[in-house]
């Protein structure tokens, strides 16, 4: 029935039990592609440190990074952070082999990150965790609040 099928993964217990759920709907259906992606805020951010006041991005002051350089930094941090993520669910995916679609996502918040990834890659079901901790939000978080309430595509929480 669904043919691609994203898994936002953060890491949580709730985002590994996702996965599994995913990963076996996927088994089931040779046609079917599975997307585990991380969706990062900032990719600067998380890359940036200061030294004596001044902020530098993998050892360059920011002030000196020409526009294809500081291109060419974030770019570099994605792929550690998708070298990273796949370390992570490596062994989870392994038997669907080239199905698995392991990816990095930036954008200015992790639902928004998630919904533009489904719908820029064509996914057809996003299967997600939750965590059952925001009282404001009914029994769901705040990611996948924003996110059912945003998507065009069904959404599955995991918990």
């Amino acid at each position: 029935m669904f043919k691609k099928i994203m898994v936002p993964f953060d890491g949580s217990d709730h985002a590994r039990r996702a996965l599994e759920v995913a990963k076996d709907m996927v088994l089931e259906d040779a046609d079917a592609k599975l997307y585990v992606v991380s969706v990062t805020a900032s990719t600067v951010a998380q890359s940036v440190s200061g030294t004596d006041g001044g902020q530098q991005i993998a050892g360059v002051p920011m002030f000196l990074a020409e526009k294809e350089e500081y291109k060419h930094l974030v770019d570099s941090v994605l792929d550690q952070q998708r070298q990273a993520l796949s370390e992570q669910v490596g062994d989870a995916i392994a038997e669907l082999g080239d199905r698995a679609v392991v990816d990095v996502a930036v954008a200015p918040s992790p639902a928004d990150g998630i919904v533009d990834y489904a719908q820029k890659n064509g996914c057809d079901l996003i299967v997600m965790g939750r965590r059952g901790l925001g009282a404001l939000r009914g029994m769901l978080g705040s990611v996948s609040y924003g996110v059912l309430h945003s998507a065009d595509i069904p959404v599955m929480t995991v918990k």
